[in-house]
């Protein structure tokens, strides 16, 4: 069996789009589970999901997420798919509102008896936003059976519960929150502070997801680097963060470099945006994604050039 370069925990959803200038886009295949694992995917042949499915999630989405390579390991429960009202005001503002009928976020989120083997052997296991609860059952599962165990927390479960996350950071290896995330565990919006802070709790490597404005990442010897964003038109900004994450995780698994992992995250991130629904992404284009990383890693080369220029000066005057 091929070791696995990624394995997901997370969620499958049903989603509704309503878009800031009133387009909508009807029962779209989504989940951070799914996001995340097609963000790998970009990077990787070797991906799996891990996640509970309800009796209404469509089979025709199952069938075209392994049709893209991606390993399945899911858990049948007689509770309904959470299906979401995704509303957006912007790409940065944006509300989830669950259908009345929705299932619960406790109902469709993995125990550690439904973790598979082949994750546990994986190069990086992915815990997706969920419950808090659940993440540090499964971190804490995770850990001493795992290489690297990565954590993307959940902004509902953050508030009243700072404390609990903040030792849970000392079992993972990745944190890779966004602002809004950060903003709340840290007490304000620092997000260079923030990471430093995250940091020192344990993790080898921090990323704070800063929407259109790209990510700040920093690692165990590696002061915080400005990632900016890929320049693209965005039709649905819904699951960019999750993309993010997976090949993020991708990445930093093969190579364990964070500014590495930062860029081949972002590429994965513009291209989730330009489509919707979660599916929309495929086929992947391999030309576009090369063409991509190569023209953001000139850009932060250019970027970090020019700023050790400006630090010169300072110095000499």
């Amino acid at each position: 069996m091929t070791r696995a370069d990624l394995w997901v925990l997370g969620n499958l959803t049903i989603d509704d789009l309503v878009l800031p200038d009133g387009t909508t886009s009807m029962g779209l295949c989504g989940g951070n589970a799914i996001f995340a694992a097609l963000g790998g995917r970009v990077w990787s042949e070797h991906v799996g999901l891990a996640a509970r499915v309800g009796p209404d999630f469509p089979r025709s989405n199952i069938r075209r997420l392994e049709a893209a390579g991606i390993q399945l390991a899911l858990s049948e429960v007689d509770a309904p798919t959470l299906h979401n009202w995704a509303l957006y005001e912007s790409a940065d503002r944006r509300r989830f509102v669950e259908w009345l009928d929705s299932g619960s976020h406790l109902e469709q989120s993995l125990v550690p008896g439904e973790v598979p083997a082949a994750a546990r052997l994986a190069r990086v296991c992915h815990v997706a936003p969920m419950p808090l609860e659940v993440q540090s059952r499964l971190v804490r599962f995770l850990k001493p059976r795992c290489a690297l165990v990565s954590l993307d927390p959940h902004d509902e479960y953050i508030q009243g519960a700072e404390d609990a996350l903040l030792d849970l950071l000392g079992l993972v290896d990745l944190f890779l929150p966004s602002r809004r995330e950060a903003a709340l565990l840290y007490g304000r919006d620092a997000p260079e502070e923030a990471a430093r802070t995250f940091l020192r709790r344990g993790p080898r490597a921090v990323a704070v997801k800063l929407g259109a404005e790209g990510s700040l990442v920093c690692g165990r010897g590696v002061e915080p680097v400005h990632v900016p964003a890929v320049p693209v038109v965005a039709l649905d900004p819904t699951g960019a963060g999750d993309a993010y994450c997976g090949a993020f995780c991708v990445s930093y698994g093969q190579h364990g470099d964070v500014r590495e992992a930062a860029l081949h995250a972002t590429v994965a991130g513009s291209l989730m945006v330009e489509r919707r629904g979660a599916l929309g992404v495929l086929p992947f284009d391999t030309d576009v994604t090369e063409q991509r990383l190569e023209r953001l890693r000139d850009r932060l080369k250019t970027k970090r050039t020019e700023t050790d220029r400006r630090c010169a000066w300072i110095t000499a005057n």
